[in-house]
């Protein structure tokens, strides 16, 4: 059946960015409004895609190009990264009725409720629509997402292949986020596939926080506590679930509402399925020191690395790596998440998810590694050192902290045994603690 011509609005702090248009035939395209162009370098950034903070020429020329802003059957780059990949996809598009590859059908379905500050709505909806609130209320246009009346609304979008849900904390509960609510919280029920995963991520989480990286607020909550779930039944009630603050909802910024996000599959035009291999550390390295947080999110980036290669991450694709919009004009690097040790419930795993420095094996990763992906970025000699010293330090931090956290979050001695393992093999550990 042929779909209809039907365009979405796409906005950004409550300012027309553009629409997004299906027609016949199931190919979407992005045209850029003109009343966006005439706001100059005053006009909200929605993507590091569409924009060179401090070059207004270049970016008004990227505004104007089409390449990035169609599509056939899927929604262009930066759209189709703002939607689910595996099971809730799946779980959504059963309930739209819909081919999961469509992804304006998602668009159309779930707009009020995207990652980050972007709202998508037909220009029917567009006059009525109201702003959901993390306190409940009338959305207006926001459709819930339910075959059933008995089953639990899925109205929000959440990117990224492990199945999770924007949940509200209430107390020591979190409840699903439903008609007319925004989550604050994301929420991971346990896995199948890797023993023991909440806390475990929660573990890696505190290890990188005690080691200077910048995290949300996370815990591991009760399956009783995590309230109104689809299938519950299908995971493993008797283990915690894992929360993280979502840090593009209310409150992560004092007195603002959404908090706008972008992640680098995002920034670079790429497609998920492409999340690995296509963007090295490098690449995304000179956008933060030219076009976003500069020598702080460098150095922040760093801290990153090293401990994704201690503690044996080889899932720190680029869309585990986000930029956010704290001001609308220019992002700095978002806060850590997804921060997982693989090794430790994946025995195979061997590498890091991106080059950096020419070299992805972690045993291949010394600091010399470090030091030439810095080279490659552009840092001049005198700061090179500088951010040396944080990874020096960064590092010796991780291997002082980690056992103790993951004693903490209750990890089995069975996975603290494989993270140990990979550890004592790394050339970067012994030139970390000799």
């Amino acid at each position: 059946m042929t779909s209809p011509v039907s365009s979405l609005a796409v906005r950004l702090g409550g300012v027309l960015v553009g629409h997004l248009t299906r027609y016949p035939g199931d190919r979407t395209h992005f045209v850029v409004a003109d009343s966006y162009v005439d706001l100059g370098p005053q006009r909200p950034v929605l993507s590091l895609s569409m924009a060179r903070p401090g070059d207004e020429a270049s970016t008004h020329a990227l505004l104007l190009d089409s390449r990035h802003k169609s599509a056939a059957v899927k929604a262009p780059p930066f759209f189709a990264n703002l939607l689910p990949e595996g099971a809730l996809r799946r779980t959504i598009a059963q309930r739209l009725k819909t081919h999961p590859d469509r992804d304006f059908e998602f668009l159309l379905a779930l707009g009020q409720d995207l990652p980050g500050a972007v709202v998508m709505s037909t220009a029917e909806a567009a006059q009525t629509e109201q702003v959901p609130s993390v306190q409940g209320g009338d959305a207006g246009s926001a459709s819930a997402v339910g075959a059933r009346p008995d089953e639990p609304a899925l109205k929000f979008s959440l990117a990224g292949v492990q199945m999770k849900f924007s949940m509200l904390r209430q107390g020591e509960r979190l409840v699903l986020a439903g008609q007319g609510q925004l989550g604050n919280y994301l929420v991971k029920p346990p896995s199948r596939d890797c023993e023991a995963l909440p806390r475990l991520e929660a573990a890696t989480m505190a290890t990188a926080g005690a080691a200077g990286i910048e995290v949300p607020a996370f815990r591991l909550v009760a399956a009783h506590d995590a309230q109104g779930l689809p299938g519950q039944d299908a995971w493993h009630t008797d283990e915690d679930f894992y929360a993280i603050r979502r840090f593009d909802r209310p409150e992560y910024v004092q007195g603002v509402g959404r908090v706008h996000i972008e992640d680098f599959a995002q920034v670079f035009n790429q497609w998920p399925h492409d999340k690995y291999g296509q963007i090295n550390h490098e690449m995304m390295g000179r956008v933060l020191l030219r076009y976003a947080g500069g020598l702080a999110d460098l150095k922040e980036m760093s801290r990153r690395m090293v401990l994704n290669v201690l503690m044996g991450n080889g899932d720190a694709h680029i869309k585990n790596w986000s930029l956010i919009y704290d001001s609308p004009l220019r992002p700095r690097l978002a806060p850590a998440y997804d921060l997982v040790s693989t090794v430790a419930c994946m025995a195979h795993d061997t590498s890091l998810a991106l080059n950096m420095g020419g070299v992805k094996q972690f045993e291949a990763i010394t600091l010399d590694t470090f030091a030439t992906f810095l080279t490659r970025v552009g840092l001049a000699d005198q700061i090179h050192a500088e951010v040396m010293d944080e990874v020096r330090q960064a590092g010796q931090r991780v291997l002082a902290d980690w056992r103790g956290q993951f004693e903490a979050w209750g990890v089995p001695q069975r996975l603290v045994q494989r993270l140990a393992l990979h550890q004592q093999r790394l050339p970067l550990t012994a030139s970390l603690v000799g």
